[in-house]
């Protein structure tokens, strides 16, 4: 299927942004990108490097801004601003400051790209897709975030090398908080058609062995990347050009996304985590439920606790902040 002629905004040029970009050309995925950035000379500096390539690849456009208005008739945007955590923070010590950075940011898009689909990847991005939803007017249905999209692919393909299988016959899912509570969800996994628990393993090697140290390694990965180089961007960044391609093309292909939690999962419908979605030109197309044990139903039922946790103490502590500022100003 071929794509049609499409726009894809990106908000952002740091190194994240600059790389969903920079992949989007490598891999053809978008007809025209827009680099948005306040800084318009960093935009400019990473479009026209990027530009660099077109040369050697497929014709597009990659075209830096500094204005809002340069968004309108987009498919899709993504948002990549924000603070980055240190090697030694998680993704939710950002939190109060992306959160302030984020809400004006989707009032823009609201009133230049009312009906693009705007996918979230600044982190923590759970909360903040959650912080989006409420923010925005537009439908629930066109906002989601990056999820464990890169998890899970890590995972499948982590365990397809140790199975020496293609790790697209790896069907497997990483679910919950991007971060240190998600889990993958054992339970149904399978190789093909053939249950996990069925599939003969290499000697010398347990079931048990190979979950806890895939599960370690897919949490971990993205910690281990940041200590050494101090951000990440590539993976991310071909896992958004993936989603891109998925809403373009129409292909109403799964992914573990950051949406609101379907009442099945028994976790409350507010909790935006990572959970298996079909994703259409519709954006959300469906939101699927994802059979689990009791022990994976508790482990979810933890990381949508914590992610509630967290953003309930931004918005007390938000809350505190107004009642103060009016008090100031009424003194």
């Amino acid at each position: 299927m071929s794509i049609k002629p499409s726009k894809v905004g990106i908000v952002g040029a740091g190194n994240v942004g600059a790389a969903i970009a920079n992949a989007l050309v490598l891999l053809s995925k978008s007809v025209t990108v827009v680099l948005f950035d306040r800084n318009l000379s960093k935009a400019e500096g990473q479009a026209w490097d990027i530009n660099d390539a077109i040369p050697l690849l497929e014709e597009m456009d990659v075209i830096p801004s500094n204005r809002y208005e340069d968004l309108a008739d987009s498919d899709i945007i993504v948002v990549t601003v924000g603070a980055t955590p240190t090697p030694r923070q998680s993704r939710l010590d950002v939190l109060g400051a992306n959160a302030a950075i984020l809400r004006p940011i989707v009032r823009e898009l609201d009133r230049v790209a009312p009906d693009a689909i705007v996918i979230l990847v600044s982190n923590p991005v759970d909360i903040l897709t959650r912080i989006a939803i409420k923010t925005s007017t537009r439908s629930e249905h066109l906002i989601f975030g990056s999820g464990t999209v890169l998890d899970t692919a890590r995972l499948q393909y982590q365990l397809g090398k140790r199975l020496n299988v293609d790790k697209n016959d790896v069907h497997v899912q990483v679910i919950g908080e991007h971060g240190d509570s998600e889990f993958p969800v054992w339970s149904n996994a399978a190789i093909g058609m053939i249950p996990l628990t069925e599939f003969p393993l290499p000697k010398g090697t347990s079931l048990e062995q190979i979950q806890i140290e895939l599960a370690d390694v897919t949490r971990d990965r993205g910690k281990a990347i940041m200590q050494r180089k101090g951000h990440t961007s590539y993976g991310i960044a071909t896992s958004v050009a993936q989603l891109v391609d998925a809403i373009l093309r129409d292909e109403k292909r799964m992914f573990t996304v950051s949406v609101k939690a379907s009442p099945s999962y028994g976790v409350g419908d507010e909790v935006v985590l990572g959970l298996p979605c079909i994703i259409s030109k519709h954006g959300i197309e469906s939101r699927l439920v994802l059979p689990r044990n009791a022990v994976e139903q508790h482990l979810l039922e933890v990381s949508a606790a914590k992610l509630n946790h967290a953003y309930k103490l931004l918005s007390e502590a938000q809350r505190q902040e107004k009642t103060f500022n009016t008090q100031l100003i009424a003194s």
